[in-house]
């Protein structure tokens, strides 16, 4: 099978997802392929591009905001509060459910933000919800990073504390303390927004 960017990214998503950032190394991921390392740099110049491409790959397009009906009260540009919150809110839910499948991914998510955050789908998509609320590019890109690091930090918690159960006995109810984990990361992302919104009222 020839050797092709898709097919690299396969693979280290994989090794991610069974393994963790630690071992996914360019060479663990050459061998997992069945070719020299030197291979991979055709299609990835080195592992930062690699994990940036991963981040995009693992995150996927991001919900968009959609224009108010015309009973609606919108801002100037068009995107009410309420609006404003409920997609960035969908947003943030959709980037958790996302990383989290895979180990580490937060950590992922955080190496492409600072590599390249225009390359971070959910980053942009919220920046640009925000910025249609009427709030300046400035503070949108800022309140965008912070939606965004408050979902990565709860992820983050939630893969560690399956490691501590990997060597333990699972846990007796797993399915509603994963209810409660998205219920805690929607309360922070929605306490967010709402100190977002209400800070750039007062600029």
């Amino acid at each position: 099978m020839a050797l092709t960017r898709e097919r690299i990214l396969e693979t280290a998503l994989s090794l991610l997802s069974d393994y963790g950032l630690g071992d996914l190394s360019m060479r663990r991921l050459a061998t997992e392929l069945g070719v020299a390392p030197g291979a991979l740099y055709y299609h990835v110049r080195n592992k930062q591009e690699l994990l940036t491409r991963l981040a995009g790959r693992m995150l996927g397009p991001a919900p968009a905001v959609s224009r108010n009906d015309p009973g609606d009260s919108p801002h100037t540009q068009g995107v009410s509060e309420r609006e404003v919150t409920e997609t960035v809110v969908e947003q943030a839910r959709a980037a958790r459910e996302a990383v989290l499948r895979y180990q580490d991914g937060a950590d992922v998510i955080g190496i492409a933000l600072a590599a390249d955050q225009e390359s971070v789908s959910s980053f942009v998509a919220m920046r640009e919800t925000f910025e249609r609320g009427s709030i300046s590019p400035t503070h949108a890109d800022w309140a965008a990073r912070t939606v965004l690091h408050t979902v990565l930090g709860f992820v983050s918690t939630e893969h560690n504390r399956l490691r501590l159960e990997a060597s333990s006995a699972p846990a007796e109810d797993s399915g509603a303390r994963d209810i409660q984990d998205a219920r805690a990361c929607e309360f922070g992302v929605r306490a967010v927004i709402r100190g977002v919104l209400d800070e750039a009222s007062e600029q």
